[in-house]
């Protein structure tokens, strides 16, 4: 008696084919959503700068910061406006970081080195040095900054003056990140991009009637009543991922740190090596949105198939001689090869990283999946020499 033909072949076949179509118009969509973002989001570079006005209180926590934070201060200094004043915390540093921002302030006196106190039960390191700074402020607004970000002197007049004319409470900067070497150059465009589109796209977050939230630590620019009436940091002491948590409590408050890509206005390098990627990435991208390990390790599966279906459909598609399936497959890879040169605009890198994008989504989602899994196993984050088993 004749067997009949098993099914399973075809019905893999006919999956593959819905999962990379799907695959292929979300990554179309995205596309749109980068070029409509290139060409809508707000520019704070073409806002005429204050020279001055109220004061404003930049708060720089530091925690191993030697390497980078004497340009950071050096540009700081440089700020073309008047009203300012320049607090570094240093977070028990285990390096020369205090040393160092100490040489570049030299004696400005707008410029204070402060040694942080331990840190409490239940904070997260950076948190806890920006509510000392805040302490110590005596601004009318604040700028919480990193201590890698270089400014540019017209920064902080033209963006107080973005903030001011949006008028929708404050304003966040996405510094343009520098990079260097294969893994910086291959995760940091995909991380912007899987930003921009699975989690917070510009348009939602700029809407207010939207849950959607997005800051960027390295630049948060806002009045410091609107700070306070929050709750501060201390109202995220335990979360990992300070900024787009105080970025949502301010926009549930009804006001909104404005997303605003910064272009030269500010740039940093975000991580050194594959190492502080791989960390890096593993803390934030397992803690930036809500819910427990179990979403975010879903969420790292998700990310890895969206990221291989296209390749995985075109080689299927010619191994079978299926002209549908390759076309499909192809689409889809090349609006993934589009979409990393569209995130060059935030993330320069050399042309030749155009096919990465793949390869940094996978990355990506193993340090989301390995964040995911420490959490699941209650040993929470390691970051700059300290674990947080209880951070959220």
């Amino acid at each position: 008696m004749a067997r009949a033909p098993d099914p399973r072949p075809r019905d893999a076949h006919e999956g593959l084919r819905t999962a990379a179509a799907v695959a292929a118009a979300l990554w179309t969509g995205a596309v749109g959503l980068a070029v409509h973002e290139r060409r809508n989001a707000p520019r704070a570079d073409r806002d005429a700068p204050l020279a001055g006005g109220p004061l404003v209180s930049v708060v720089v926590p530091a925690r191993d910061e030697e390497r980078g934070i004497g340009a950071a201060v050096t540009s700081l200094r440089a700020l073309e406006y008047a009203d300012v004043e320049v607090i570094v915390v240093d977070d028990g540093s285990r390096d020369g970081t205090r040393a160092a921002a100490r040489a570049a302030a030299g004696d400005d006196p707008r410029v204070r080195v402060l040694e942080g106190a331990d840190l409490p039960e239940g904070w997260v390191g950076k948190s806890w040095a920006c509510a000392q700074g805040v302490a110590a402020a005596r601004g009318d607004w604040l700028l919480f900054t990193d201590a890698d970000v270089v400014h540019a002197p017209d920064s902080l007049g033209r963006t107080l003056a973005a903030a001011l004319r949006l008028g929708r409470g404050g304003l966040t900067l996405f510094p343009t990140i520098d990079t260097e070497g294969p893994a910086e150059r291959t995760v940091m465009p995909a991380a912007l991009t899987a930003i921009a589109t699975f989690v917070a796209p510009g348009p939602l977050a700029r809407r207010q009637d939207s849950p959607v939230a997005i800051a960027a630590g390295g630049y948060m620019l806002l009045p410091r009543a609107l700070y306070e009436s929050v709750g501060g940091h201390a109202a995220i002491r335990g979360r990992m991922v300070d900024d787009v948590w105080l970025a949502a409590r301010i926009k549930r408050a009804g006001a909104l740190l404005v997303p605003v890509p910064a272009g030269r206005l500010a740039r940093l390098r975000m991580y050194h090596g594959g190492r502080e990627v791989w960390d890096g990435w593993s803390k934030n991208a397992s803690f930036a949105a809500s819910g427990g390990a179990a979403r975010g390790a879903v969420a790292a599966g998700t990310m890895a198939a969206l990221a291989v279906l296209p390749t995985v459909a075109t080689v299927r598609g010619v191994r079978h001689r299926d002209a549908g399936l390759a076309a499909t497959g192809l689409t889809g890879a090349f609006a993934m090869v589009l979409l990393q040169r569209l995130a060059s605009w935030a993330v320069p890198t050399p042309r030749r990283y155009a096919p990465t994008l793949p390869v940094g989504l996978l990355v990506l989602a193993g340090a989301a999946f390995r964040g995911s899994l420490s959490r699941a196993r209650g040993h929470g984050p390691v970051w700059r020499g300290r674990r947080y088993p209880r951070a959220r």
